[in-house]
């Protein structure tokens, strides 16, 4: 079951100086299920910083949400989010790759058929420096 969905995307990352970088996009996605997971996936756009052909998948698997993003000119992205819990990922831009890691504080899931919320506060440190606190919020509904 495939569905054409609206996304209400919200981050904010604070880095160690303290500095916000708040960020809010609305775009379209698809929304499917397969063996048991959920996967909302969607296009990212300059807004964001990436550039165009860039696509981000989430899974869904129980209380694990694992983000990745494919795209052009080294975009690659991946990171697991899972609460109370560190996990190593991979973070690939032009100008070089990093391992990545994501510490989630607070991981909390909500979908339902036709709308949903998705929530992760998490902390990112790159090649062990500890980097930013992140906060993603992510609202989902049927087109």
């Amino acid at each position: 079951m495939k569905k054409d969905i609206i996304i209400s995307i919200r981050g904010v990352f604070t880095d160690q100086e303290e500095e916000n970088d708040d960020l809010e996009l609305v775009t379209s996605g698809r929304y499917y299920e397969r063996n048991g997971k959920k996967y909302i996936v969607y296009e990212e756009s300059e807004v964001t910083g990436f550039k165009k052909g860039t696509q981000t998948m989430l899974k869904i698997d129980g209380n694990i949400v694992t983000m990745s993003r494919t795209g052009t000119e080294g975009g690659n992205t991946y990171m697991v989010f899972e609460s109370g819990k560190t996990h190593m990922g991979h973070y690939e831009t032009p100008y070089g790759s990093f391992t990545v890691s994501t510490i989630t504080d607070k991981l909390k899931v909500d979908l339902g058929e036709r709308e949903g919320d998705i929530r992760i506060d998490y902390f990112v440190d790159i090649d062990n420096v500890p980097q930013s606190a992140n906060s993603l919020s992510m609202s989902i509904r049927e087109a």
